[in-house]
């Protein structure tokens, strides 16, 4: 089998491409292994798709190192480019001869080729990027540690795209159709952390847990949110009792309705799916 699992680099999107990219491309071997000229239709078909494929794998790809400041980004779509050059070259080819037997071997070698090592070497290098920007860097304020907290639990609980989670504009002091879950900071610390799921977003975040998307509240989904929420919290509590030396712990999480207290930080995220708020009032004993 030409995929690898150790070929991922730890983006769905990519990753699910490269194995179609990979699939398809020993399926395009096997064609010419066991059938030889034989089956030509079959040949011309995997050979068209792949080059049609290729063309839009790339273009995701680039637009995803777009969207994380990918540092070799010029580099890369340049690879990109020539390889895009070298398939046209062999196509003209395979046209000229109408799919000559040894035109489809060099190209299908070709591919492989390339293929085996830019997904193992080049495009590591993304992955090398998001686990640089999945860690806490002197994570000193409190918004930065609860961005930090909220993006590493949405990642690894809802598979979010960190690269993709985004700081915006709060969209406003109201928590209508929200479900909002507070929980408390004890140990060497007072105050509380408070979770606004939107109504949409909390459907999302819990339909890329769950496999399917709810289409009420009922108590499953709120017991997973205060299970989510707690993670969360004991994330942001470990940091900072990590960060000062101290006891930060946290309470049991519960459904609040206030609107009057002012937090002292607000932070609202764009994950992709939604925007969640998070609010953190904290005082240091």
């Amino acid at each position: 089998m030409l995929w690898k699992e150790k070929l991922r680099i730890g983006v769905d999107i990519i990753d699910s491409q490269h194995k179609e990219l990979f699939d398809r491309t020993e399926q395009l071997l096997k064609e010419v292994y066991d059938n030889g000229v034989a089956k030509k239709r079959e040949c011309i078909d995997a050979i068209l798709f792949l080059k049609n494929y290729a063309v839009k794998h790339f273009a995701d790809e680039e637009a995803y190192q777009r969207s994380i400041g990918f540092e070799d980004y010029a580099a890369h779509k340049k690879l990109h480019a020539e390889f895009i050059k070298k398939v046209l070259e062999h196509e003209k080819k395979m046209l000229a001869s109408d799919f000559a037997e040894k035109d489809v071997r060099e190209f299908t070698g070709t591919l492989i080729a390339w293929l085996l090592y830019h997904v193992a070497d080049s495009d590591q290098k993304i992955g090398k990027t998001i686990k640089e920007k999945q860690q806490p860097k002197a994570l000193n304020k409190h918004s930065e540690i609860v961005h930090f907290s909220v993006c590493d639990v949405l990642h690894k609980m809802a598979g979010f795209d960190v690269a993709l989670i985004k700081e915006v504009e709060l969209h406003g002091d109201g928590y209508d159709e929200s479900i909002n879950i507070e929980v408390g900071l004890t140990g060497n610390t007072t105050g509380y952390i408070t979770l606004v799921y939107p109504d949409e977003f909390a459907k999302n975040m819990l339909g890329s847990m769950l496999g399917f998307v709810p289409a009420t509240m009922t108590e499953l989904e709120i017991s997973a949110l205060f299970e989510v929420s707690n993670i969360i919290c004991g994330t942001i509590s470990g940091q900072i009792s990590n960060n000062r030396g101290i006891v930060c712990d946290i309470t049991i999480p519960q459904i609040v309705t206030r609107t009057s207290i002012r937090p002292d930080e607000r932070i609202a995220l764009d994950t992709g799916q939604g925007v969640m708020e998070t609010e953190i009032t904290i005082e240091y004993i």
